[in-house]
């Protein structure tokens, strides 16, 4: 199972698309067997020649229809309550992300302009380089002090036997880990030179009030320890990052955090990415104005499934009857289509419609399209499932028997399944 699950990854993943994330509830799948079912006992009985150009095609048909009915669900929800905000928009989300802290009860209504000037960094101390397979410190007890803020750990560790210098770094690094006092410590190898070090890193960034450092390491006096202690002969004292507040402006003003992500008046949550060279805005978005930008994502999901159905499948007689399936169902609402921003281009493929979209009244055209029950994007979710039942229907193949719909019971329970056993072929 899990070589299969692999298999799959490797080979189709490519072809799938990131979004798709269906998942059901019981009475949901309930629903999707019965329908399996009805469609099993009118469906022939046919012989499919399953080359690998095939399966790719159909394994991708059925993610494009899974993709585009996730698109369609992200837009009714949009379109549920229009005038309600339910985000925070960024101009620049690689540089500074915001999200809303509580979508039911937000405050945020009006926009505002952030620019950071210093990330929040933490402390780092770079050890010395050793050589890797040289003898490490001699076989006996040590002590050594981390300091992090107002508390101090003691530890004590044990050399027990002669070892590498590599071999050693490896184990105190671990069991500096184990410790879980927020300081990470990892061995960095360098096989150019044949020399290791130890780095250690505070997990947390930025100093409070009145500290020079987040944490601090030092021998610990012993009779019995030679020297130099760990902590000498490592380095592990070395400080080559001191730790840094995150220094931003919000409208202006003037702030600084210990952390790169942020609350403002307990309703807008912000995180630095990057340093910024001008301001970035943070507005509060609309359903409806978010409906917008995941219209786009519909086109898109539409486009590639339209593709794919002239390009996937070289040869394949049927792709054609999705493609005028697909045509067929935009060309009941093509004016409704068209006061919604929605233009038609030649080839059949969808985009935006620059100049419709922005007026007022596009929105509630749009929404009248997903209210209508038998309406445009209610056909389009039908036409998906039925897709994604059964993706073989549209590859050429040749019928055998006619189903025999006249006995009562009668089924032909693996026949819309066929896809699901591609992903096993190289196992069976």
């Amino acid at each position: 199972m899990i070589q299969a699950y692999n298999h799959l990854l490797t080979e189709y993943s490519s072809s799938f698309s990131a979004r798709t994330r269906s998942v059901h509830k019981p009475n949901e799948l309930k629903a999707v067997y019965s329908r399996i079912v009805n469609m099993n006992r009118h469906t022939a009985y046919y012989k499919l020649d399953l080359s690998r150009e095939k399966q790719l095609f159909t394994l991708a048909l059925k993610n494009s229809s899974l993709a585009l009915a996730d698109t369609l669900k992200d837009l009714g929800q949009a379109f549920q309550r229009p005038s309600v905000i339910n985000s925070a928009h960024s101009s620049d989300p690689e540089s500074v992300s915001a999200s809303l802290v509580d979508v039911e009860h937000t405050s945020f209504r009006e926009p505002v302009c952030v620019r950071v000037k210093a990330l929040a960094m933490p402390q780092v101390n770079t050890g010395n380089k050793v050589p890797s397979e040289a003898e490490g410190p001699k076989p006996a007890p040590y002590r050594f002090r981390i300091q992090t803020g107002e508390d101090s750990y003691e530890f004590s560790y044990n050399v027990s036997t002669v070892s590498a210098n590599r071999d050693l770094m490896y184990k105190l690094s671990n069991f500096i880990n184990r410790s879980d006092i927020h300081i990470h410590a990892k061995v960095e190898d360098d096989a150019e030179d044949g020399t290791s070090r130890i780095v250690l890193s505070s997990e947390d960034t930025g100093l409070a009030e009145g500290q020079a450092m987040a944490f601090s390491i030092s021998d610990s006096a012993s009779g019995n320890t030679p020297t130099p202690g760990l902590v000498s002969y490592f380095g592990l004292d070395h400080v080559t990052q001191k730790p840094s507040n995150a220094r931003f402006s919000i409208d202006g003003r003037e702030k600084t955090s210990m952390g790169n992500s942020v609350v403002l008046n307990r309703d807008l949550s912000l995180t630095f990415h990057k340093k910024t060279k001008r301001e970035v805005t943070i507005s509060p978005e609309t359903a409806g104005e978010q409906a917008i930008s995941e219209l786009a994502n519909f086109m898109e999901s539409y486009n590639a499934l339209l593709n794919l159905t002239r390009n996937g499948l070289p040869g394949n007689r049927r792709s054609s009857r999705l493609q005028n399936d697909l045509t067929h169902i935009l060309s009941t609402d093509i004016e409704e289509l068209s006061r919604s921003g929605i233009r038609r281009n030649e080839d059949f493929t969808l985009s935006i419609d620059s100049s419709t979209i922005k007026k007022p009244e596009t929105m509630q055209h749009l929404k009248t399209l997903f209210e209508e029950p038998d309406g445009l994007f209610a056909k389009l979710s039908r036409k998906m499932s039925d897709i994604a039942l059964n993706p073989v229907d549209y590859v050429d193949k040749v019928i055998v028997t006619y189903p025999n719909t006249a006995r009562a019971g009668f089924s032909n329970p693996y026949l819309t399944s066929i896809y699901s056993g591609m992903m096993f072929n190289s196992y069976c």
